[in-house]
């Protein structure tokens, strides 16, 4: 059958006489393809969203703990550390020796004795020995020893702390810089949204015969202006994305979401400026390292002289002998024999060596508390700084509170002057000028003062504690 468009579908009767028609096979395909399409666009955007990493301060903290190189390498140390111990302690334990000696004679010697050659020895030599050497004094150096490698665990756990607060104060430091870099973003859009709406309503004037072309091109300007704003805003929140990713130690390309606010509060009595200098000195890892530090040069002061005293050893040794002709070890008899006995070295003269290493050493030491009196001195000095900085930023704050309500009653008032014809499109602009700076300050400052507080408890030495 034909019509006007073409060939019909074809009709068939179903089982109650009801005349159907045939569907086309193409539209059943290309409707399956449609609904394909949509679910995997569905599944697709699924799987985007699921694979989004939800992050804010105590997870970002929770995974560089996990995750940081530097954190990894300094509990390393700590294990290396405790394995020093041991080898200063192994000195003035029982060193037991084993050792076989097996000598085959392919000539022995030999000489004439009463008209008739001689040989002498055998052609199998077996010899085992045994040797069990305790030293009884060493001049107090294993003693020394030992205390050194207990002062060095010290040290190296004052370090992996030092290194977990550095590592909690970055992560927070660029967390907050990628709040801020959001908030600077969210005012700049804000900005670009009013800077078009001037732009429209200077065009509506302008067709009226209210506004000058003067006024329409700044409005343009302002417009682009923006734009450019924008555009250095939205890398700058890239850019932090990419900083915050990296310290906690997950791909680059991992897409984040980030909740939390700026820290607010801190565990700390802030109005106490004294007991938190006091603080400082007692919990910074920084100091408690340096004096583990002292400690471990007197010591050392003490392992080098016993470097110039009496070594006293007991030594015993056991020998079995086995002497054949005939490799036979089951049918021969063994020689045996054990003895013990004290060693005494006494060193008289070593060029003044020992001397100098005790010299040196005193050296260190001096100039370890040299060191110690400087870190003091620069606890006090970060400790007073956070402290300033803290009471900086909350009054920055507070006195900023005021200018951004005021800021946006300014520029409603310069808009509603505008529209009426009784101001100008420079008021309009000055009022969203001082309006972006007063947010934009209103951030900075909140997020300065989120770091402060951050600073002033890793100056104290609590930070993530």
């Amino acid at each position: 059958m034909l019509s006007r468009f073409g060939a019909l579908p074809p009709i068939l009767q179903d089982s109650v006489g009801r005349e159907t028609l045939i569907k086309p096979r193409g539209l059943t395909v290309r409707c399956f393809y449609f609904l394909s399409f949509i679910f995997f666009n569905v599944l697709a955007v699924s799987l985007l969203e699921a694979e989004t990493l939800v992050i804010d301060v105590e997870k970002g903290v929770a995974l560089a703990l996990n995750n940081n190189e530097r954190l990894l390498q300094a509990k390393i140390d700590v294990v290396h550390s405790r394995e020093g111990h041991r080898l200063a302690r192994s000195a003035g334990l029982p060193q037991l020796e084993a050792s076989i000696n097996y000598n085959r004679n392919w000539l022995l010697p030999s000489f004439v004795f009463a008209g008739s050659a001689v040989r002498i020895g055998t052609e199998n030599n077996l010899t085992g020995t045994v040797t069990m050497r305790q030293r009884l004094y060493a001049g107090g150096g294993v003693r020394a020893a030992m205390d050194m490698a207990d002062r060095q665990v010290a040290i190296m756990g004052e370090t992996e702390r030092e290194t977990r607060q550095l590592v909690v104060a970055a992560v927070e430091e660029r967390f907050y810089d990628l709040l801020l870099a959001g908030e600077l973003l969210k005012v700049v859009h804000l900005a670009i949204e009013r800077s078009r709406q001037n732009l429209h309503q200077v065009v509506s004037r302008g067709q009226a015969g209210r506004a000058s072309e003067f006024d329409r091109l700044r409005a343009q300007v302002q417009v682009s202006s923006m734009r450019a704003d924008s555009i250095r805003s939205e890398n700058d929140l890239r850019l932090a994305a990419m900083a915050l990713k990296d310290i906690v130690g997950i791909d680059l390309d991992q897409p984040l979401e980030v909740r939390g606010t700026f820290r607010i509060d801190t565990s700390l009595d802030i109005n106490d400026l004294q007991g938190l200098l006091d603080r400082g000195v007692a919990n910074r890892p920084e100091l408690a390292r340096i004096i583990r530090q002292l400690e471990y040069q007197e010591r050392n002061v003490e392992f080098e002289r016993a470097a110039g005293r009496p070594l006293l050893d007991l030594v015993a040794t056991g020998q079995t002998q086995f002497q054949s002709n005939e490799f036979d070890l089951a049918d021969k008899e063994w020689r045996k024999s054990w003895n013990t006995g004290v060693v005494l070295n006494i060193p008289i003269f070593d060029g003044q060596r020992t001397g100098a290493r005790v010299a040196q050493a005193k050296q260190s030491l001096r100039r370890t508390e040299y060191e110690r009196q400087r870190l003091e001195r620069e606890v006090h000095l970060q400790v007073q700084q956070a402290y300033y900085d803290v009471e900086e930023a909350s009054e920055r704050i507070e006195a900023n509170r005021d200018a951004v309500l005021q800021a946006e009653k300014g520029l409603r008032m310069a808009g509603s002057r505008y529209a009426n014809g009784a101001g100008t499109l420079l008021e309009i602009l000055d009022a969203q000028l001082a309006l972006v700076q007063t947010r934009t300050e209103n951030a900075m400052a909140r997020r300065d003062r989120g770091l402060a507080l951050m600073r002033l408890e890793r100056s104290v030495g609590v930070l993530g504690e």
